[in-house]
């Protein structure tokens, strides 16, 4: 506790005499000693502009904002319903099974305080910091004031963020990038302020010198510095932070513990929560918030804890971590304490030193912070920038992104270059010779398939690699989701419609298909059609999949019954009547109708026949046998398009589902991957 007394740009060290039996070696000892002192006492801290962070003279300005909480508890439904009702006759009880996870907590967190909520893992520490946040309300009960008021939490929303623990940036970006992106989109200023303001900042939290940096090439302090900072735009007054220490070495675990209270002494409220901190990263909190079984344990000053605890009978050995005895308390490792410690807060214990603690330091001001006039006409914009300028910005970086993509964009380039070259060297000059008509029907097929999966697949994983980053600045009110989702499909339709024709121009001629402009542009169309149609059936896996690893395995699974029913394995004719509802339903029947009318029909001339008979020498004779000389093709374009837009809809219905209220802090955990780590 006395290490905040000592000055910031020093180390002070501790000399202690060395206690010997022998007089001569002591004396021998204190020349070396001296030496060693005098060595030591030049040590100087090297200048760290974190600690400066508090002092930013472009940043907007934002009333303060102070967080009060009464009664809060928060309770679940435990399993299904039927497991709910069988326990809930073998105990008797007469409501379903429900387990609470807080129970009756209060408290205030004020502005320019770093706060820290603690506890044993299970306590409830993430639960509490998501209600306060507002991503969770369904099963809340109790009273959350913002500045003595009943807090709107659609505005709420918008004065905070949360910055998570895992940290949520897209890798392809620079620091710069990333810093500007985030201006762009909260910021309404001139691009010089915003360029002022990202420098101010990037220095600050020391992070100038890897501004060219990519961000998945940045260290585990340099990220959740970044991650900070990106929030730090726009000058929340309030921020949450889970874990931020989570994963880093001392050093950086100092660093981000330094910028925290560095901007809690500007002005903001800043609550996070920290699972065992060393004894020089507990101190530098303001107010501990401890819980214990859902319910409050010790709420108050840091320098407080120790006597607190004394007069509740548990001292603290010397020399041990306030942090860890409080801890073991909590955990049971002294007995079953918690009763005590429920109940000491419960009468008030705390209360009374809070409130005396108030009194001598900063006086009754402290959470007693008012709004300025200006500030409900700031509040009163759900975005800073319009639609528009939300698509431009993510557009911009969206196509960055894929630019630099190694596997979404220049591994499927190269694919299809490659795979195309293959294929015009196996069906080589086939297009023309009626007594391999069943190979150039084969190609086609075979084309519209390798499109297919080559759309599918890689936009399969575009949201659930993309997701947690999306939920976090969607979250936090960067952009809206009609911004986010046009910018993302607009932005790679370009490539989808590029490798197409990349792969269509090397086939086409190489396989010697006739030889007409109308033919070439029909296929050419058709693929890419087939190929969009794909896409969007790719990303409504995606967007629909709770993980990754669900993606990977639905969209395989669902190109199946699509290819299936498609008119190449199985004539239409031939398909049941009760499963002939599935060829409409398959959007590649559109597209392989389409080819092949655009290669066999259109009154086509004669086959060569290089042979004396040739079954199929007539154009419409392969039309008869495929069942579709009566197709028409913009018949086929119709379907293929309304199938485009119900998929490009349906993902968006998807999304918005996933970022409504119920569903939001779900959907982070899940994307995080936090489940280990939470409580």
């Amino acid at each position: 506790m006395e290490n905040k007394a000592l000055e910031p740009d020093s180390v002070s060290i501790h000399m202690e005499e060395t206690i010997m039996c022998n007089g001569g070696s002591q004396a021998l000892a204190q020349p070396q000693q001296q030496q060693e002192a005098s060595k030591l006492t030049h040590l100087k801290k090297v200048e760290n502009h974190i600690t400066e962070a508090q002092r930013f003279s472009h940043l907007p300005k934002r009333s303060a904002v102070d967080l009060e909480f009464t009664d809060l508890s928060y309770t679940i439904q435990e399993g299904p319903c039927w497991r709910r009702r069988a326990k809930m006759k073998q105990s008797g009880l007469l409501s379903p099974g429900f387990k609470a996870l807080l129970k009756c907590l209060s408290g205030r967190f004020c502005s320019r305080d770093l706060i820290g909520i603690m506890g044993p893992s299970g306590a409830g520490k993430s639960t509490l910091m998501n209600i306060l946040a507002g991503y969770r309300e369904t099963g809340m009960k109790g009273q959350i004031l913002v500045n003595g008021k009943p807090r709107d939490l659609r505005t709420f929303r918008k004065m905070s963020c949360y910055i998570m623990q895992e940290d949520m940036l897209l890798p392809h970006l620079t620091a710069r990038e990333a810093m500007m992106v985030s201006a762009n989109l909260k910021l309404d200023e001139s691009m010089d302020v915003k360029k002022e303001l990202v420098n101010e900042i990037l220095t600050a939290l020391g992070l100038l010198e890897c501004v060219h940096t990519r961000t998945s090439s940045l260290s585990g302090g340099q990220c959740k510095r970044l991650a900070i900072a990106l929030e730090l735009v726009n000058n929340p007054p309030v921020m949450f932070f889970d874990e931020p220490t989570s994963g880093l070495d001392s050093a950086s675990c100092y660093q981000v513990v330094s910028l925290l209270r560095s901007l809690a002494l500007g002005g903001r409220t800043i609550i996070c929560t920290i699972h065992q901190p060393s004894a020089k990263l507990f101190e530098m909190f303001d107010k501990l918030y401890i819980l214990s079984q859902g319910q409050c344990i010790y709420k108050g000053s840091v320098p407080y804890l120790i006597p607190y605890l004394k007069t509740l009978g548990l001292y603290c050995p010397t020399y041990h971590n306030p942090a860890d005895f409080i801890i073991e308390v909590a955990s049971g490792e002294y007995g079953d304490l918690n009763p005590v410690l429920f109940e000491a807060v419960q009468g008030g214990m705390c209360a009374i030193e809070e409130k005396k603690n108030q009194c001598d330091t900063n006086g009754p001001s402290v959470c007693a912070t008012k709004y300025p006039r200006d500030a409900e006409h700031i509040e009163s914009h759900t975005f800073a920038t319009s639609t528009l300028t939300q698509f431009c910005i993510l557009f911009k970086r969206t196509f960055i992104t894929i630019c630099r993509d190694q596997v979404l964009t220049h591994l499927r380039l190269m694919s299809h270059i490659s795979i195309g070259v293959l294929i015009g060297l196996l069906y080589l000059n086939i297009g023309n010779d009626a007594s391999k008509v069943f190979n150039n029907t084969g190609f086609l097929f075979f084309s519209m398939l390798f499109l297919m999966f080559g759309a599918l697949m890689p936009t399969v994983l575009t949201f659930p690699l993309e997701m947690s980053v999306f939920l976090r600045e969607h979250l936090n009110y960067w952009y809206s989701l009609k911004a986010y989702y046009l910018a993302k499909t607009m932005a790679d339709i370009p490539f989808q419609v590029i490798c197409p024709i990349m792969y269509c121009s090397i086939v086409y001629w190489m396989t010697e298909q006739p030889p007409e402009a109308s033919r070439y542009l029909l296929f050419i169309a058709l693929s890419t059609c087939t190929a969009l149609v794909a896409q969007s059936l790719g990303l409504l896996v995606g967007a629909a999949s709770s993980s990754l690893q669900v993606a990977t395995f639905v969209g395989p699974v669902t190109a199946i019954p699509v290819l299936l029913f498609s008119g190449f394995f199985v004539n239409f004719d031939t398909i049941p009547n009760y499963l002939q509802w599935s060829s409409y339903v398959s959007y590649v029947r559109y597209g392989f109708e389409g080819v092949i009318l655009s290669i066999y029909g259109m009154n086509r001339s004669e086959l060569e026949c290089p042979g004396k008979v040739c079954k199929f020498q007539q154009p419409e004779e392969v039309l008869q046998l495929l069942d579709v000389e009566d197709a028409k093709l913009y018949i086929d374009f119709i379907v293929l398009g309304i199938f485009f837009f119900i998929l490009r809809l349906a993902t968006y219905l998807v999304l918005r589902y996933k970022t409504s209220g119920r569903n939001y802090c779900a959907q982070m955990q899940i994307s995080s991957k936090e489940s280990t780590t939470r409580d």
